[in-house]
C-alpha cells in the first residue's frame, strides 16, 4: 500500500506539471517546472544537469567565483543518461539536481566535513536520507562547502575555502550550510540539503533569499550524517521555493507514512494564510532605529501582506523569553568530541586512511582561521562535561521547559497555528563577522520543534538584500508551518535571483563532455 501510495504522490506532481509547453530556464527553476519541461518533451535529464554544470563552472568556479562546491559529481551526466533511458519517469523528484552539504555522507565523493584533514574521506554507504532521495529519482549534482567540522557560521573552510554571498560579494554566507545556501541560491543546484544543529539552515537560507527547514528533531534522520550535537542535530532542505522544499523533506524524515507524505504536498499547494492565527512575539524583534529602517520596512510589509491575505497576526509576549534566548547553550561543545569519535570510526580506514578519532583530527592542523580554537576548546569541554553545571541545565529540561512557555502561548485562550519572529535581527554581515542577531534561531534549536525560515522581501537600498521571517510551530507541524509560507509566496512574492548569476544564454555543454 505503502508504494502504491507513493507512486500515487508520483503521478499526481507529473500530472500537474505537464499543462502547457515552456522553454526550460536554470535560473530560478522549479521542480514543477523542471517536470513539465520534461514531460512535454522540451528538454532531456542530460539537457538539465549540463546546464547546472555549465552554471557551476561559470559562477562557482569562475566569474564571481562564488565557492559554494568543494566537490563536482563526475557521475551526474552518467545518472542524467540512465535517467533519460528509464521507462518510468513519475518518480515525484524524477531528475531533480541537487546540492548536499558535505557533512552527509555519499558513496561516490568524499565527505570532507570541509576539513583539509577529511579531504580523501570516502564512507563506503550513502547517508540514509541521500539513499532516499536517489531512490525518488534525485540526482546528486556534488557536495556544498560549509563551516569546517560545521562549526561556525562564516561559511569558511580548510577544505572549500570561502564561500560568498550571491547578493553582495563582500558579504558572508551565512553557516554552516553556506555552501548550500548560495549553490541554491545562485541556482547552481535545484534544492539542497543542509543541516541544522543551533540555525545552520535558516541562516544562510535567510541571507541568501531561500526558504529553509528545521524539521521536528524527532522527525530527523541522521544515519551517515557527520554530527555536531546528536542532542540538537537535525537534516533538511533549502530552496527557493517551498513546494520544492516540501518535495525534498517527504523523503528526507526519519518516520514517516503515505499520509504525513500526501499532508505535506497538500500543504505545498494551499494558500495557509486564509483564516490563519499568528502569534508575533514582540519580544524577538529589534527595537526600531534610524539604521534599521531598511530592514524594518520589509518586515512592516510583510506582516501587512500576510493580515490582507486573511492571516490574524496578534502580539504577544514569550513567557521567560530572557532565559530561554540568552540562558541557554548549544551542546554542541559538549557533544562534537564524542560524535566525530563514533563517526570516524564507523567504517574502516584501510582504503581512505582518514583518521579515526577526535584527537587525531586535533593533531593534523591545517584548519581554516580559529577552527583550532573551536577544536581546542571543545575538547577541553567535553571532557569535563559531566561535571559541567552548563551542560547539565542544558541537557536536562531545557527542551521541556522552553515547549512549556511556548505552550502557553500557543495554547492558552487564543488558539494560534504558528509563531512569528524574524530569523535575524539585522541585516547580513561582511564576510569574517558573524551577526549578533542570530539568537531567535534557538528556540527551534533548543527546543525541538520545527521552524521555517522564509524570504521576507528585499531592502529598497542601494545594496538590496534578503530580509527572513521564521514560523515555529507545535512537534511534527511541517504542513501547516509549509501552507503559511506556501500562502505568503502566493500573496507576496518576493523572491528576486541574484543579479551577477544570470541565466546562461547559449546552449549546455556538449554530451561529450566530462564534467
Amino acid at each position: 500500500m505503502r508504494n502504491f501510495s507513493l507512486s500515487l504522490i508520483g503521478s499526481a506532481i507529473m500530472i500537474l506539471c505537464s499543462s502547457s509547453a515552456s522553454a526550460f530556464d536554470w535560473s530560478e527553476a522549479t521542480i514543477e517546472q523542471l517536470h513539465q519541461s520534461l514531460n512535454n518533451k522540451d528538454i532531456t535529464c542530460e539537457e538539465v544537469v549540463q546546464g547546472y554544470l555549465k552554471r557551476i563552472d561559470a559562477f562557482d568556479k569562475n566569474g564571481p567565483k562564488l565557492n559554494s562546491f568543494i566537490t563536482v559529481n563526475p557521475e551526474a551526466l552518467i545518472a542524467a543518461r540512465e535517467k533519460d533511458k528509464q521507462l518510468d519517469k513519475h518518480q515525484p523528484l524524477f531528475c531533480v539536481p541537487l546540492v548536499v552539504k558535505d557533512n552527509i555522507n555519499t558513496k561516490d565523493m568524499p565527505t570532507s566535513l570541509g576539513s583539509s584533514a577529511l579531504k580523501n574521506s570516502q564512507p563506503p554507504a550513502n547517508a540514509k536520507v541521500v539513499d532516499n532521495l536517489i531512490n525518488q529519482g534525485a540526482i546528486i549534482l556534488g557536495k556544498a562547502n560549509l563551516d569546517e567540522f560545521a562549526i561556525a557560521m562564516l561559511g569558511l573552510s580548510s577544505a572549500g575555502g570561502q564561500t560568498l554571498n550571491p547578493y553582495i560579494l563582500t558579504n558572508g554566507p551565512g553557516g554552516s550550510s553556506g555552501g548550500t545556501g548560495t549553490a541554491v541560491s545562485a541556482s547552481l543546484a535545484m534544492v539542497g540539503l543542509g543541516t541544522d544543529t543551533g540555525g545552520s539552515i535558516r541562516i544562510p537560507a535567510a541571507v541568501a533569499g531561500l526558504t529553509g527547514i528545521r524539521p521536528s528533531r524527532a522527525l530527523s534522520e541522521l544515519t551517515g550524517v557527520a554530527p555536531l550535537s546528536k542532542t540538537q542535530d537535525t537534516v533538511g532542505p533549502m530552496c527557493r521555493k517551498v513546494s520544492d522544499c516540501a518535495r525534498i523533506l517527504m523523503f528526507t524524515e526519519a518516520w514517516s507514512t503515505p499520509e504525513r507524505k500526501q499532508q505535506i504536498m497538500n500543504a505545498a499547494v494551499k494558500d495557509g494564510l486564509k483564516n490563519a492565527r499568528i502569534a508575533l512575539i514582540s519580544g524577538m524583534f529589534p527595537q526600531r532605529t534610524k539604521d534599521n529602517r531598511t530592514y524594518y520596512q520589509v518586515i512592516d510589509s510583510a506582516l501587512e501582506a500576510m493580515r490582507n491575505a486573511g492571516a490574524t497576526i496578534d502580539i504577544v509576549s514569550l513567557p521567560e523569553q530572557e532565559q530561554i534566548i540568552n540562558g541557554f547553550k548549544s551542546l554542541a561543545g559538549y557533544e562534537l568530541k564524542q560524535g566525530l569519535n563514533e563517526y570516524l570510526t564507523s567504517w574502516s580506514s584501510d582504503k581512505d586512511g582518514h583518521p579515526r578519532s577526535f584527537d587525531e583530527i586535533l593533531t593534523r592542523r591545517g584548519y581554516a582561521p580559529t577552527t583550532e580554537e573551536w577544536l581546542t576548546l571543545y575538547n577541553s569541554l567535553s571532557d569535563k562535561r559531566n561535571d559541567d553545571p552548563v551542560y547539565k541545565k542544558n541537557i536536562q529540561g531545557r527542551a521541556g521547559f522552553i515547549r512549556a512557555q511556548l505552550n502557553r502561548v500557543m495554547n492558552g485562550e487564543v488558539q494560534y497555528d504558528a509563531v512569528l519572529y524574524p530569523t535575524l535581527t539585522e541585516l547580513n554581515m561582511p564576510i569574517g563577522k558573524n551577526t549578533e542577531g542570530r539568537k531567535n534561531v534557538g528556540l527551534s534549536s533548543f527546543s525541538g520543534l520545527p521552524a521555517i525560515s522564509f524570504m521576507a522581501g528585499m531592502t529598497q537600498d542601494t545594496q538590496p538584500q534578503p530580509v527572513a521571517l521564521e514560523f515555529l510551530g507545535q512537534e511534527f507541524s511541517e504542513p501547516k508551518l509549509i501552507g503559511l509560507v506556501h500562502g505568503y509566496e502566493l500573496h507576496h512574492p518576493v523572491r528576486v535571483a541574484p543579479a551577477i548569476t544570470p541565466e546562461l544564454k547559449s546552449a549546455p555543454v556538449s554530451a561529450d563532455k566530462k564534467p
